[in-house]
């Protein structure tokens, strides 16, 4: 990947040495490590009727892994909707997915550094692709799975894919971001209800109008153990999706699904 800021490089390559060598100098003295895995599937859709009806379903896959060295976590997400107008022409109008990746040293300390990995395409705002990678500090206040705050700070370097319609090659950005996120999980009446606020801002480094505001609010109603009933409210506004050619720089949904946890 070839930044546009090449500071960034030496900055990367910094932080890392400093955050993580001395947490993977740790973990090789840990001679016996005991894992734990966590796994939750989500399935829902939304149907729309009106002038002009809309059906979307969504899918998500959280997947986190855990010993004392190190935390893994992978998010993956799907999303597929169709759209038909009062002539009966229908459309594809949403098609997305996310591959979103962190890998926390020191899990046990409130503190501590990670790296994270991310990719992405999105029809709607004319994403190709879209490849995010870099470093940060997370301030991780844990009492148990289900009841967690975590924020993060992190410097990404990102590349971006502009979908182009026309034949032509797509063209490629290169650019520099900061990246904010606050994510609090909390359960109540003896874990029969649940919240999980997921909020995100990353700016580029020299253009703060260029920004990607993003949040994911959910309410989950336990059915039994492992089943539950979720509702959650999904906004992304990216202030460049007009500026690659989509309709606008905001979409959000409420969606209704299924999740199973384990």
């Amino acid at each position: 990947m070839t930044l546009a800021h090449p500071p960034l490089r030496v900055l990367l390559s910094g932080l890392l040495a400093v955050l993580f060598l001395p947490s993977l100098a740790a973990a090789q003295e840990d001679e016996e490590v005991t894992r734990d895995w966590t796994i939750e599937l989500e399935l829902g859709g939304t149907l729309y009727f009106g002038n002009r009806q809309q059906s979307q379903v969504s899918t998500r896959t959280e997947i986190g892994m855990s010993d004392t060295a190190v935390e893994i976590a992978s998010d993956l997400r799907f999303t597929y909707g169709v759209s038909t107008d009062s002539d009966g022409v229908t459309e594809v109008n949403r098609r997305s997915w996310i591959a979103d990746n962190t890998l926390d040293f020191r899990p046990g300390a409130q503190w501590r550094p990670f790296l994270a990995a991310r990719v992405e395409s999105a029809l709607e705002r004319r994403i190709d692709r879209r490849y995010q990678a870099g470093t940060g500090i997370k301030y991780d206040n844990q009492v148990n799975r289900n009841n967690r705050t975590e924020f993060s700070l992190a410097i990404l370097a990102e590349r971006t894919r502009r979908r182009v319609t026309s034949g032509s090659p797509p063209e490629e950005g290169d650019v520099g971001r900061l990246s904010s996120e606050l994510r609090i999980r909390r359960t109540f009446f003896e874990d029969r209800l649940g919240i999980d606020f997921q909020n995100a801002y990353r700016p580029v480094f020299d253009e703060l109008g260029n920004f990607i505001v993003s949040t994911r609010n959910s309410l989950t109603f336990s059915l039994t153990e492992v089943v539950g009933l979720r509702f959650a409210f999904r906004t992304e506004f990216d202030s460049g999706a007009k500026d690659r050619g989509a309709e606008t720089n905001y979409d959000g949904d409420v969606q209704v699904s299924i999740a199973v946890e384990f």
